[in-house]
């Protein structure tokens, strides 16, 4: 961990979870509503906050920006509802990374599996709320940064319909990344859903379709399969199983990989190109392989996308919803190689890449412990039905954690 930047170091005593610029100094607004009165609030540090410098997980990055004239529409919307500033929090660098480790500012503590990884890119917001620092916190979700880490933390976790929110300020890959939160409890989910979506989240009258992908199960660690099925059966909730073979998941995962890669080349390999040595080996690793996928023919690649989007609407249509686990098992413990961390992050794209080539919602509620760890289940539902698939998650969290 550098030790001689002034920014932005981690704020100590609270499980490296915040920088140190914007921590606890509450950029300029004013409180308009009480939707989030009470509620203390987390900004991962990819968002624009009005008076701060957005840091992006780099030094070299951070050293170049000046202090944002306004804050993002997410952080405006949640200050002037009520919520109480706490200050940044860290993230992978350039948000392109999914285990929580910043080669520069080191890893968040995991308050829910201490030893065990947070999660990125939004490793800091993740771990702010498992630790109890936040109620709620603002993320980014662009392969699975929101949903991973979670489910990593055992908290709640949105990634919203593509291009329903306006954006943060920095943007990793366009046609994939969201704005996306965090919560302690699902009833704060709904709070901040209603503020920055503008939609209440109705009650649960009565159940829609639920698929359960038999696909997804495979995917997923051998113990997290077997407890499904098992709480699942004690689930009141009719459903219907897609057989093995529905859902090419390795295919759209090459897919969602090669088109994303592509697409973060395009918009950041310019600036990687021009900061040699800037980034840690795994991120730097990450953008060679994006500057591989931008060189690539991506014509048969986005056909993929458009087949995969088509057959998930058609799966949900009359607004079915897709139970699943929200990534293949718990948090891999801190200090694992580069190579198994590799290969963890390829079986969790197999489950993150539905939503994220389709452009749908998802929401990860806490679930269950497996081998002393947290692991969380996700519903998936159409575009635009944000407030339906939170409403049934709502509805399912607590009877599958009863089971």
């Amino acid at each position: 961990m550098s030790e001689t930047m002034d920014f932005p170091l981690l704020q100590p005593g609270l499980g490296g979870a915040f920088v140190r610029d914007g921590f606890g100094a509450a950029p300029p607004f004013t409180a308009t509503g009480q939707a989030l009165q009470g509620l203390r609030l987390g900004v991962k540090d990819v968002f624009q906050v009005e008076g701060l410098r957005m840091g992006a997980g780099v030094p070299a990055w951070a050293s170049e920006q000046r202090p944002a004239c306004e804050s993002a529409p997410a952080v405006r919307q949640c200050l002037q509802a009520g919520a109480r500033w706490v200050g940044k929090t860290v993230t992978d660098e350039l948000a392109f990374s999914l285990a929580g480790i910043n080669h520069h500012y080191g890893m968040p503590v995991n308050a829910a599996a201490p030893g065990r990884l947070p999660g990125g890119s939004s490793s800091g917001s993740a771990a702010a709320v498992a630790a109890g620092d936040v109620d709620i916190a603002l993320g980014t979700d662009c392969g699975g940064s929101c949903r991973l880490p979670a489910s990593y933390c055992g908290v709640w976790g949105l990634r919203p319909t593509q291009g329903r929110l306006a954006g943060g300020g920095f943007t990793l890959a366009p046609s994939f990344d969201t704005v996306g939160w965090f919560a302690r409890e699902g009833a704060d989910m709904a709070r901040v859903f209603e503020v920055l979506a503008g939609e209440a989240v109705p009650a649960i009258d009565s159940l829609p379709p639920l698929l359960v992908a038999e696909d997804t199960l495979r995917a997923c660690d051998a113990g997290l399969r077997t407890a499904l099925v098992q709480d699942l059966e004690r689930l009141q909730w009719p459903r219907r199983w897609l057989a093995a073979g529905e859902l090419p998941l390795a295919h759209w995962a090459q897919a969602h990989r090669l088109l994303q890669g592509a697409e973060i080349w395009e918009a950041h390999g310019e600036w990687v190109d021009g900061h040699a040595g800037a980034l840690g080996p795994d991120v730097q690793a990450r953008f060679d392989g994006a500057r591989q996928a931008a060189q690539a023919d991506l014509r048969p690649w986005q056909v993929v996308r458009g087949a995969a989007t088509r057959l998930l609407a058609q799966l949900l249509e009359e607004g079915a919803l897709l139970l699943l686990p929200t990534v293949p098992g718990p948090a891999p413990w801190r200090g694992e190689d580069a190579q198994a961390l590799e290969l963890q992050r390829g079986r969790a794209q197999q489950l993150l890449c539905l939503a994220g080539l389709a452009g749908l919602p998802q929401v990860s509620f806490p679930w269950r412990r497996l081998d002393g760890a947290p692991a969380g289940l996700s519903l998936i539902g159409p575009r635009g039905q944000d407030a339906r698939v939170l409403a049934a998650a709502l509805w399912c969290a607590p009877r599958l954690a009863a089971a």
